[in-house]
């Protein structure tokens, strides 16, 4: 029991004496009035009952046994110590901690590693060439590893890539195709749908041009079920013509700029509507104009 619950029942125990005694001396107040003429009345006449008596002394001792109970329970709390006290915090911090990490990591793979790496990550990459080079080659290797869980993997690819965006470098052409080719391989076999949205969605972002990402979009804009997906892909397919034009690959950009003229005229109702949701924007209709020759 706490000193504040012990205070608590003495307080209570008081209270019934004090309401013992006020009962019985207004009782005696009422029961037998005093003429106004008589003297105060004596402390001998006023005397308290044999039963009463009794019921005061053990009441009285009830407040004494209450007393030596509140004093024992003091006497018996465990004094915490310390040190124990501050590693017991720092255990449930560091709990609190990886349990937030877990939950990020299953909300979006690909941005959990964020949480994992070094405090002084970003300065060290800038710093250290040799650093950022084992750090671009690791991530790479994680990536391509079949081996690896897909949210491994997707963790490998989002560390790859704001490692390369912060340091304004570019992987080779055999390195970006092979990025590609594990990320279209996860979005089309994972069983769970939350990694190949966020798959694909990284792959709609992608900064090379890729003749086998536009098909895979183009194939998925045409056949997926979820319109969501299809207007990732039209997203996706609009980018690439967008870098092949950037890159001054005027063929390619034609090339895809015929395939989407077409696939907004499409037979296909649900096709057209969604090109035609992106198209909307009066630059783009330009772009595609001058690269038809228009």
């Amino acid at each position: 029991m706490s000193t504040w619950q012990g205070n608590t029942a003495l307080a209570f125990a008081s209270i019934a004496l004090g309401l013992s005694i006020y009962s019985h001396t207004k009782s005696i107040s009422t029961d037998k009035p005093v003429a106004i003429q008589q003297a105060k009345p004596t402390l001998k006449k006023l005397a308290i009952p044999e039963q009463d008596r009794e019921n005061l002394v053990a009441l009285h001792g009830y407040i004494l046994d209450l007393e030596t109970r509140i004093h024992e329970l003091e006497n018996k709390a465990p004094a915490i110590d310390p040190e124990l006290l501050a590693t017991l915090v720092e255990q449930a911090i560091e709990k609190q901690e990886n349990e937030r990490r877990a939950e990020i990591e299953k909300r979006n793979p690909a941005l959990g590693w964020l949480s994992n790496l070094p405090d002084d990550y970003r300065e060290r990459i800038k710093a250290d060439p040799q650093y950022a080079d084992s750090s671009i080659n690791e991530a790479l290797a994680i990536l391509l590893n079949l081996s690896k869980s897909e949210n491994e993997r997707l963790a490998a690819y989002g560390q790859l890539k704001m490692t390369l965006s912060m340091l304004r470098r570019d992987l080779d052409d055999s390195q970006a195709n092979a990025v590609t080719d594990a990320m279209i391989s996860i979005s089309e076999y994972t069983n769970d749908p939350k990694i190949r949205i966020s798959t694909l969605e990284n792959l709609s972002r992608q900064n090379n041009v890729s003749p086998k990402l536009a098909e895979h979009f183009q194939k998925l804009l045409q056949t997926d079920d979820n319109d969501y997906v299809r207007n990732i892909s039209a997203t996706a397919l609009i980018g690439q013509f967008f870098r092949a034009t950037r890159d001054g690959n005027n063929s390619y950009a034609s090339d895809l700029a015929e395939r989407i003229i077409a696939l907004e005229n499409s037979s296909n109702a649900k096709v057209a509507e969604i090109m035609a949701e992106n198209l909307k924007g009066p630059r783009l209709r330009e772009e595609l104009d001058k690269a038809l020759g228009k």
